[in-house]
């Protein structure tokens, strides 16, 4: 992959990533709601979900998808009403200091997340149609493409997270937690609306 490339996609990964999305809106009230260390296993959740289908989009995922674009909107609709149910339970979402009940994001939902969420999917074949070709320098490509995603996906998730530590600290009172979490919540629905045009 040559440079300009190599520049051009980590320009296309960084805008991408830090974007207001499903996976950046949950890791911002997992911050402000649980702080950092109990984030985490979202974190790398949402990491490893996201890279393991950049690869297996590489490999023919996406070609599927395509050939097969009744499986594509099932899981664009299966995606859409998770996120609506996931937003019920933010908006829903008890002052943690006096719920024992709530918890953030174990590792396998987030990961298990990353196969129906829209803007990652989205984000994933547009990268893997405009930056890959069938080439002898395909595997050397999907490298770079897939180091890249990794880092920046790293990257973005602890950007958005400690927002949400940094947002958490000024909401001490239950009430303007509530309030941020309703907002997020509303954003959250937001998301899916370029999904919902598309159908």
């Amino acid at each position: 992959m040559e440079f300009t490339n190599i520049l051009s996609f980590t320009t296309f990964a960084v805008v991408t990533a830090l974007t207001p999305g499903p996976n950046n809106i949950l890791l911002s009230v997992s911050g402000t709601n649980f702080g950092l260390r109990k984030t985490l296993p979202h974190i790398c959740g949402v990491v490893f979900g996201f890279t393991l289908i950049v690869v297996l989009s590489s490999f023919g995922l996406g070609w599927l998808l395509i050939k097969f674009p009744l499986l594509q909107g099932v899981l664009k609709v299966f995606g859409m009403l998770v996120i609506l149910y996931l937003a019920h339970k933010i908006w829903h979402l008890e002052i943690v200091d006096n719920s024992p009940n709530e918890r953030p994001m174990f590792f396998f939902e987030a990961f298990l997340f990353q196969w129906i969420n829209p803007k990652g999917i989205l984000v994933i074949f547009t990268a893997i149609s405009t930056y890959t070709s069938t080439d002898e320098k395909f595997y050397e490509t999907l490298m770079v493409i897939t180091s890249i995603f990794f880092l920046v996906a790293w990257g973005s998730a602890l950007i958005w997270t400690l927002s949400g530590v940094l947002i958490g600290k000024f909401l001490k009172t239950g009430r303007r937690q509530s309030w941020f979490n309703r907002i997020s919540a509303l954003l959250l629905v937001a998301t899916i609306l370029p999904v919902l045009v598309q159908l």
